[in-house]
C-alpha cells in the first residue's frame, strides 16, 4: 500500500486516537513530533510520535544527546503488514536527521507480542542497544 507520511494537522488527533483504539494500544498521539501516514484519500491509516530532544538514560548510546526518541508507531489493523509502519519509522528517522539528531532509539513495549515489535524495529534498521537493566532490548539507529 502506498502512503504519504506528513506532519499531523490540526483536528486530526481524534482520528489518530481511533486508530490507536482499533489497534488495541493505549498510546495517545502526542509528542513533539507527530507524523501521520495517509492513504490516497488523505485519510489517516497510522501515526508515529516522539521527540528529537531526548537523552537516552541507559548505557549504549553511541553518541551524546540530543537523541531522537520514537515513542509510538501505531497502524490501523486494516493496513498492517503493508509497509505503513516502516514508512513511518523511516520518515521519523529522516526528520530527526534534518533536525540535526544523530541517533534515534525506541523502547519496544514489553507486553504480549514484544518479540514481534523487536523484529519490526530490526526490519526497520534499528539494532539492539546493550543495556543490562532491560529485559527486552532498547533498539536504536545511528543516522549517517
Amino acid at each position: 500500500m502506498r502512503v504519504e507520511v506528513r506532519s499531523s494537522r490540526s483536528g486530526e488527533r481524534h482520528a489518530l486516537a481511533v486508530i490507536a483504539s482499533r489497534a488495541g494500544v493505549a498510546y495517545a498521539p502526542d509528542g513533539d513530533v507527530l507524523l501521520v501516514a495517509v492513504d490516497r484519500s488523505d485519510r489517516p491509516v497510522g501515526w508515529a510520535s516522539g521527540t528529537f530532544g531526548a537523552r537516552y538514560p541507559g548505557p549504549g548510546a553511541p553518541i551524546p544527546a540530543p537523541h531522537g526518541y520514537l515513542q509510538a508507531v501505531v497502524v490501523d489493523p486494516a493496513h498492517q503488514r503493508n509497509g505503513v509502519g516502516r514508512e513511518l519509522v523511516s520518515a521519523f528517522v529522516a526528520a530527526a536527521a534534518r533536525a540535526g539528531v544523530g541517533w534515534v532509539f525506541a523502547v519496544p513495549d514489553e507486553d504480549q507480542g514484544v518479540q514481534d515489535r523487536v523484529r519490526f524495529f530490526a526490519a526497520c534498521g534499528l539494532v539492539p542497544v546493550p543495556d543490562p537493566d532491560e529485559e527486552w532490548p532498547v533498539m536504536g539507529i545511528l543516522i549517517t
